[in-house]
C-alpha cells in the first residue's frame, strides 16, 4: 500500500533535495491534521512550509513539484477517503515517471548493485568515483524498532524491589500471635502487622540533547514503562548533555528546575542517568568530564545512590570519549542500553550487582 506523499517524497530525494525521514513524518502529521489534503496548491504550500529552509530551496522545490506528475482521481480518492465519480472516458491518460527519475531494471537473483569505478577522466577528479546503477526505490521503514521493548522495560523495573512493611496492620503475625497466646493462655485478638510493599525509589535523568536524537523515542518509552513498573516511587527529568547544567520537566527542555529543588523534593532515591556521554559523536570533553564529576558530588549530598549510567552506544564506542572517563568514576557504574545491560543496572541499583 502506497503511503500518502510517498511518491513525491521519494521523487524529491532522488533528485537531490535534502530531506530526512523526520521531514516525511512531519508532513504525514500535518496531513492527519487536515492541512493540504484538498488541492494540489495546498499540498505544495504544505511541502514548502515544512521542507524548504531557504529561498533557493523554495524555488527548487516549486520547480520539482511542477515536474512531478499530477495524481489520478483514484489516488486522490484513496488519500481523502472519498469515492471517485470519474468515468473511464474522462480519466486522464496515465503519466509515466519523470525522465529525471530513472527506474532500475529488475535482475533475477541480484541481491545488491554491482559497483563499478569510472576513470578519473570521466569524473573530472583525480580519484575514481563509484558508479552504482540505479536501484529500485524502496520505502523507508518508519516504525521504530527499539532494542528493548516497553514490555521488557516494565519487567526490568519490577525487578527493582525494596520490600518494607508500611501502612495499616492487615497481615497476621503468626509467631507474635502464638507468643501472645502462650503468655496469657487466652488469645483475645490476633497480632497484626503492616503488609510488605515495594518502597524502591528511582530518579531517572534522560539526556534530550541533539546527540541523543536517534534515541528520542526512548525517553517517552521509559516514562511510560515507569508508570507500570510497580516501583514505590519513580520520577523522570531531562537535561542537555550535562545533568549538572540544569534539569527540565519536559523532553523539549522546557520548565527548568534547579537541582537543589529536585533534591529537596525527591531525596533518598536511586539515580539512573541515560545519556551517550559524548560517545555518539566520539567527543572527549574535559569540561564535560569535570561537570559530571561535580554532579556526582551533588547526587551524593542529595542521597541519590547508588548511581547507574545507561549508555545507548555500545561499549566499544566508549574508548577515547567522555564516556570512558565517566565509566571509571568511583560511585558510578555505566552499562550498555540492552536487556542484559539494564538488568545489570537495576541489580546495581538494588545493591546486588557487581558494578
Amino acid at each position: 500500500m502506497e503511503l500518502p506523499l510517498e511518491g513525491l517524497y521519494l521523487y524529491l530525494v532522488h533528485n537531490g533535495f535534502p530531506l530526512s525521514v523526520q521531514d516525511y513524518q512531519d508532513a504525514l502529521g500535518a496531513l492527519q491534521r487536515g492541512y493540504g489534503v484538498h488541492r494540489r496548491d495546498q499540498i505544495q504550500w504544505l511541502c514548502e512550509a515544512l521542507w524548504a529552509r531557504t529561498e533557493e530551496e523554495k524555488i527548487r522545490l516549486k520547480r520539482l513539484f511542477q515536474d512531478f506528475p499530477r495524481p489520478t482521481p483514484e489516488a486522490i480518492a484513496a488519500l481523502t477517503g472519498t469515492k471517485s465519480d470519474v468515468t473511464a472516458e474522462s480519466k486522464p491518460p496515465s503519466t509515466e515517471p519523470p525522465k529525471s527519475m530513472p527506474q532500475a531494471e529488475a535482475t533475477p537473483g541480484q541481491e545488491s548493485p554491482i559497483v563499478q569505478f569510472g576513470s578519473p577522466a570521466e569524473t573530472g577528479v583525480g580519484l575514481p568515483r563509484a558508479a552504482i546503477p540505479a536501484a529500485a526505490i524502496q520505502p523507508f521503514i518508519l516504525t521504530p524498532r527499539p532494542v528493548v521493548s516497553r514490555r521488557t522495560l516494565i519487567v526490568i523495573w519490577r525487578r527493582f524491589r525494596l520490600a518494607r512493611r508500611t501502612g495499616p496492620r492487615v497481615e497476621l503475625d503468626i509467631d507474635a500471635t502464638i507468643a501472645e497466646q502462650s503468655r496469657h493462655g487466652l488469645l483475645l485478638e490476633p497480632v497484626l502487622i503492616p503488609a510488605r510493599c515495594n518502597q524502591a525509589r528511582l530518579l531517572v535523568l534522560f539526556d534530550a540533547s541533539p546527540s541523543m536524537a536517534p534515541w528520542h523515542y526512548l525517553g517517552q518509552m521509559v516514562a511510560e514503562s515507569l508508570e507500570q513498573g510497580q516501583l514505590g516511587y519513580a520520577t523522570m527529568y531531562y537535561f542537555n548533555n550535562d545533568p549538572g547544567g540544569g534539569l527540565f520537566e519536559t523532553d523539549r527542555l522546557m520548565r527548568p528546575v534547579k537541582c537543589q529543588e529536585i533534591a529537596n523534593k525527591h531525596p533518598d532515591c536511586a539515580l539512573l542517568v541515560i545519556s551517550d556521554a559524548g560517545a555518539a559523536r566520539g567527543h572527549l570533553d574535559d569540561d564535560r568530564t569535570e561537570e559530571a564529576r561535580e554532579f556526582i558530588a551533588i547526587a551524593a549530598k542529595a542521597s541519590w545512590h547508588p548511581v547507574a549510567w545507561i549508555n545507548p552506544m555500545p561499549r566499544r564506542r566508549w574508548t577515547g570519549t567522555t564516556a570512558q572517563r565517566l565509566a571509571a568514576f568511583p560511585g558510578l557504574s555505566m552499562f550498555e542500553f540492552s536487556e542484559d545491560g539494564l538488568i545489570q543496572a537495576v541489580d546495581h541499583l538494588r545493591g546486588k550487582g557487581k558494578g
